[in-house]
């Protein structure tokens, strides 16, 4: 397939700089992929530095908006996804760098707007102000660590020509700034890379002379200010500093493709302290050769384009690092144009179909022409499996923060105490005892990263609430004896939390209050409250249609399957009896909600169904045992959980397990994973309610064979597509 015009560019580096992010893909929660480009087209069509967007996986893209307009002045970004909203730096880049009093750097948010599927910008916020004509800032970039924390680094030519590698911090969401001690000094025009690992950050630089490349760390633990010594990286060094393509993997490792001082590609890789010996992927040396690396699943796409004739006429290239090897070399553009300064996602689902790659495409070098777009093509998957990756016996997971920072209680420790991971769910250290001694139940990270838990001191339930990652807790809201009973017991929807309380002290109607908060769940106020019902199950958000479903039961005449579209204020019953019965649910695109029936006694049997908005009602796969549990997949694709409940008669005498089946459509199921029961007395459970950056489920059993005390404990899972 022949590479794709995107848009008219002034010059073959307008995707530079190599070592910046420049593309994002966003998956909205109603439904279908965003891909936003952030461009400099150096005044061509009118535009400076400006978003493309494209709604189809890349096959066509559509002006946006600027960004930052003023094309005499040549901004570049740095972009980074945080939930449904795109952070970014903009600062100045170009072939040479003087000193100019315009050459500050600015971060900037750009807002997620549900009902119109678009992005909103805030002011821009000025990291880095350039006061003298003789200095100015360049080459800036973004990371934000897992306690929330944004970092903003950039190099500062000084009066002398040096360069400092500069920091800022910002404990606020990007309100404000605070300037951090210098990282480094180079002799030459500085770059570099500032990267969050999963547990801490590393920045990796080098300069445009001959130095070897250097890196210092630091952990999201440690003091604000504090990052460890200067280290050698490796002795080749970094061509400009800045000739790199950087990818985490999540778990304070790192892929790092690189152009060395003598103009040669290798690979690398960094294990958490230190780099692996080098990969060589081209031998042959040139000024324009570039990397640009995706992580798709687990494997790793690296693009380049090797040189066929000075200036001239450069190839593109793809290799996939899989299973710790680079596969052969593909040739994706041959024909003759110069093609230069490769940039690609820095993260994509398993699941895409196929990769894109965008490069400047002009004549020669020196000219304008178009910035482009070509596709490494991946095989189509047909099947869903799921592959285990770990399986951990010592801890009741909680959730996992937007950060991919997670939480979860000790199996052999007071539930009073959290502990957290960094490193994708694989070791746990403690965090901090709940400061009234209530223990940790239920627990729900909302967008932003605050944690909202339902905790218990006796037969005493409290929300709690946390702003700083899990290191300070308050009590924001008395339950007394109602609680959360999962995680969805709490949703997010047009900037209001809301949250809808269970009960287990009755068998018989209580009233079921659904409770919103327009401060991030700090104070809460009843929207609504429910009659006739035992169990208020949970909630989902549809943020497209800006409605609310509400879920309830627990007998036939107790449930109910709810929809609101004003905020919770007035409600229609769309499903009742035990069909009604519904744990937890996922909106679909089209505004259907797909879920499994809380249901274990005859004369109905559980399904995994959906419903329109409009009340139409479809079953589509029987299943063994009631559903506590439907969760989508990141790229496509859906689990749900079927419990062994202890009770019930639906259950055949040899059924004696818990299940998971999946989907890629969300209409042809099959079986993936059985776990049998531990104790008949007790419900046997295998839930997926959070998945971690990386893509790897997390699924939380109960009462299964195998595993820690009562059974309990979870595993890391992986959706293979095939």
């Amino acid at each position: 397939m022949a590479a794709q015009p995107l848009a008219a560019i002034g010059g073959g580096n307008a995707l530079t700089l190599p070592a910046q992010r420049h593309v994002v893909r966003l998956e909205p929660p109603e439904g279908g992929a965003v891909w936003l480009l952030a461009l400099q087209q150096d005044g061509q069509e009118g535009h400076g530095l400006g978003f493309f967007r494209s709604d189809d996986e890349g096959a066509t893209w559509s002006y946006l908006a600027p960004i930052q307009n003023d094309w005499s002045h040549r901004d570049t970004v740095d972009l980074l996804a945080v939930g449904m909203d795109v952070a970014l730096v903009y600062s100045y880049e170009g072939p040479t760098f003087s000193g100019s009093s315009r050459h500050d750097v600015y971060f900037q948010w750009w807002r997620y707007q549900a009902g119109t599927r678009g992005w909103r910008p805030e002011p821009a916020i000025r990291v880095f102000d350039s006061t003298s004509s003789g200095t100015g800032y360049s080459r800036a970039e973004l990371a934000r660590d897992s306690q929330g924390r944004l970092w903003v680094q950039a190099f500062r030519l000084e009066l002398d020509g040096t360069n400092t590698a500069v920091i800022s911090m910002s404990g606020n969401g990007g309100l404000t700034f605070q300037s951090q001690p210098d990282l480094a000094r180079t002799s030459a025009r500085g770059g570099g890379r500032l990267l969050h690992l999963g547990d801490r950050l590393l920045f990796l630089y080098g300069d445009h002379g001959v130095s070897p490349a250097r890196y210092r760390v630091r952990m999201d633990t440690a003091p604000v200010a504090s990052w460890g010594p200067l280290q050698q990286a490796f002795p080749e060094g970094l061509y400009h500093g800045a000739a790199l393509s950087a990818v985490s993997t999540g778990n304070g490792r790192m892929h790092l493709v690189y152009k060395d001082v003598a103009e040669r590609l290798y690979y690398r890789a960094f294990d958490g302290s230190t780099f692996g010996p080098p990969t060589t992927l081209e031998s042959s040396g040139d000024w324009a050769l570039q990397p640009a690396a995706s992580l798709v699943g687990d494997e790793l796409v690296v693009f380049d384009n090797p040189p066929v004739s000075l200036n001239t006429n450069y190839r593109l290239s793809v290799r996939v690092l899989a299973n710790g090897s680079f596969g052969p070399t593909r040739v994706l553009e041959s024909t003759t144009r110069f093609r230069g300064y490769l940039a690609a996602a820095e993260r994509l689902p398993a699941a895409v179909p196929r990769v894109p790659c965008f490069f400047g495409e002009t004549p020669d070098a020196s000219s304008g022409g178009t910035a482009s777009v070509s596709f490494l093509e991946r095989a189509q998957s047909q099947h869903l499996s799921l592959e285990v990756v770990l399986t951990n016996t010592t801890h009741r997971f909680l959730a996992v923060a937007p950060s991919g920072t997670a939480y979860a209680v000790s199996l052999s420790d007071s539930e009073n105490r959290l502990y957290e991971s960094t490193d994708g769910a694989r070791t746990w250290h403690f965090k901090v005892r709940h400061p009234n001694g209530n223990g940790f139940r239920v627990m729900t990270a909302l967008s932003d990263g605050t944690l909202l838990a339902d905790t218990a001191r006796g037969e005493l339930h409290f929300l709690s609430r946390s702003d700083d990652g899990g290191a300070t807790w308050r009590d924001v809201l008395s339950l007394v004896n109602y609680r959360m009973l999962a995680p969805r017991s709490i949703v997010e929807l047009d900037g209001t939390v809301y949250l809808l309380e269970y009960q287990s002290f009755t068998v018989g109607d209580v009233p079921i209050r659904l409770y919103s908060s327009a401060d991030r769940g700090l104070t809460w106020q009843v929207r609504f409250t429910f009659l006739g019902h035992r169990h208020g199950h949970g909630l989902a958000a549809d943020p497209a249609r800006h409605a609310l479903w509400a879920l309830f039961g627990d007998t036939t005449r107790q449930s109910g399957t709810f929809r609101s579209t004003d905020a919770g204020r007035t409600w229609r019953q769309l499903l009742g009896g035990q069909q009604g019965c519904v744990v937890e649910g996922v909106v679909l695109a089209d505004g259907s909600l797909l879920f499994g029936h809380d249901i274990s006694y005859l004369p109905a049997l559980p399904h995994i169904a959906q419903l329109t908005p409009e009340g139409i009602y479809a079953e589509l796969y029987r299943l063994t045992g009631p559903a506590y549990s439907t969760h989508a997949l990141q790229g496509g694709g859906f689990v749900v959980g079927a419990a062994r409940e202890p009770g019930g008669d639906i259950y055949p005498s040899t059924e004696v397990s818990t299940h998971v089946v999946g989907s890629l459509d969300g209409v042809t199921w099959e079986e993936l994973l059985v776990y049998p029961r531990l104790d008949a007395n007790e419900n046997a459970r295998a839930d997926v309610y959070y998945a971690l950056p990386s893509g790897l489920l997390v699924l939380q059993l109960e009462n299964v064979q195998g595993m820690g005390s009562g059974g309990r404990g979870y595993q890391l899972l992986r959706p293979v597509r095939q």
